[in-house]
């Protein structure tokens, strides 16, 4: 299969099964195609759209789903980008990606995406049809005319964006195998049947929620997923239908356990398997429900790389980790403790970093992929992770670069001087400390948030703002660990 959309329709289905639901109603395969012949017919009037980069800021499940696969049947390459960016970060990715048509809303959570994206497609002198959409009404298009983007080539189904302020964001380039890796973990980790019923409590607009989406959808498997982050419609919503199986981060499902029984209500003792990933899973939240009446595993998957192992029991007994069929492993160097950085190799090799060549052969090398986690093999030959070689901040399920963050605060005028590090979290697996040198004696911690919030998305906006005379050196670089350590002492 070269495209998504015949890998999930060329199978017999009954069309009449529902198998996508959201805050916004349910949804059958038919609904589904529906949807792809609508926006098929739309690309139609846009000219031939095979090759061509086409940006998704669309928080519509439904309206995601039924355009990434109209792209993908067309030989297009979709773009999920998340509508929580702001400004700066959105500038960068679009910069990046020159996307040659972008779907926007018109605005999310009080910020103007469309205006924005209109305002860069105007200064950027290059051709770009915007299509915008407000409170569900047809697509609006607005074209700019200018010189053309070149057209990619090969087998390229989605380029997935790191934002980013500081250089050049990341584009990671998929294809329908690593849908199918992603769709594999899913199937023997959470041994799935077709009546199964799936919650996802995740990010359902970037590459891993369309990656989930999809590979349930080829699987039969009816999916529930969150639009949004309102507890009180999440909740409405899970208790709409009868899941047993709930996916989430830790952080997420203890808000959403919390704000339940906030309210009086035990919502998820429903729940038969809980599957976390994407986040560290501490000991506090291994303890907080060593009574949860439901099986917990895990999962864990590479960004670049897709799913590559899950663990078989209960991770309250142990934290082993079992790879999937076809991946193999190997340790690049390993220390007295037999620590080492974790390498895999697959059948379906990793497709690389967009139109950067020198990041793809820093981690893949010799058919294998350079992971960046930390790990070892216990007595019994199963794999334990310990760690990660860099210091990402995971808070929430996503990615915070500190880097980012640092750059943004020391724009400000009267910023000297950031260090941003992460600390652990009790609900949100880590929390972002910014420290900060300042040149104006009267600055506050309350201007320097309002600055972050016009700038960068929310989640990356410092929990805490601490002020700091002079850093902590270590062989004249700031020394972090003692940075960490102090943020700790001072909770």
């Amino acid at each position: 299969m070269n495209n998504f959309y015949d890998w999930i329709f060329e199978q017999d289905l009954d069309l009449n099964k529902e198998i996508l639901s959201t805050q916004r109603g349910n949804f059958s395969y038919r609904d589904i195609q529906q949807g792809v012949a609508e926006y098929v017919q739309l690309f139609e009037t846009l000219g031939d759209i095979k090759g061509k980069r086409i940006a998704l800021i669309v928080p519509s499940v439904y309206d995601f789903t039924s355009l990434a696969l109209a792209i993908s049947k067309l030989q297009g390459i979709t773009v999920p980008l998340s509508p929580l960016l702001r400004h700066e970060d959105l500038i960068s990715v679009l910069d990046f990606v020159s996307p040659h048509i972008v779907f926007t809303v018109t605005e999310h959570n009080g910020f103007h995406l469309w205006e924005t994206i209109n305002q860069w497609a105007a200064s950027n002198l290059k051709e770009t049809i915007i299509l915008e959409n407000k409170e569900d009404m047809k697509w609006n298009q607005t074209i700019h005319i200018g010189e053309k983007y070149p057209l990619e080539e090969g087998q390229i189904q989605i380029i997935g964006c790191t934002s980013g302020s500081t250089g050049t964001p990341k584009g990671i380039v998929y294809d329908v195998d690593f849908v199918q890796r992603v769709g594999k973990g899913i199937n023997i980790g959470l041994d799935i049947f077709e009546n199964d019923k799936l919650f996802l409590l995740a990010p359902a607009t970037g590459v891993f929620g369309l990656a989930w989406i999809l590979s349930t959808m080829q699987s039969k498997t009816h999916l529930v997923l969150s639009e949004n982050f309102n507890f009180p419609e999440i909740i409405q919503l899970f208790e709409s239908h009868a899941s047993k199986k709930f996916i989430s981060t830790p952080s997420l499902f203890k808000a959403m356990d919390l704000f339940s029984k906030s309210l009086g209500k035990q919502v998820l003792n429903q729940v038969s398997l809980l599957c976390v990933f994407g986040e560290l899973v501490t000991k506090e939240f291994l303890q907080t429900y060593s009574d949860f009446p439901a099986k917990i595993m895990s999962f864990l998957g590479i960004t670049e790389f897709g799913t590559v192992m899950y663990t078989e029991n209960d991770i309250r007994n142990d934290m082993n980790w079992t790879l999937l069929p076809n991946i193999k492993y190997k340790f690049d160097s390993q220390s007295e403790e037999r620590i080492g950085e974790l390498l895999y190799q697959s059948e379906r090799p990793f497709l690389g970093y967009y139109q950067r060549p020198d990041l793809t052969n820093d981690v893949y090398k010799d058919g294998w992929f350079f992971s960046g986690d930390l790990g070892r093999t216990n007595d019994d030959g199963k794999i334990e992770l310990v760690g990660r070689k860099k210091d990402m901040i995971k808070k929430g399920g996503q990615q915070v670069i500190p880097g980012e963050i640092e750059s943004i605060l020391e724009k400000h005028p009267d910023v000297l001087r950031v260090v941003v590090v992460g600390i652990p979290h009790p609900v949100f697996g880590e929390q972002i400390i910014a420290f900060v040198q300042k040149n104006r004696s009267d600055l506050n911690s309350q201007e320097l948030y309002e600055y972050c919030n016009l700038r960068i998305a929310r989640y990356k906006i410092p929990d805490q703002i601490r002020f700091i005379e002079e850093f902590p050196m270590v062989q004249g670089k700031i020394d972090k660990v003692a940075l960490r350590k102090k943020a700790t002492e001072q909770e």
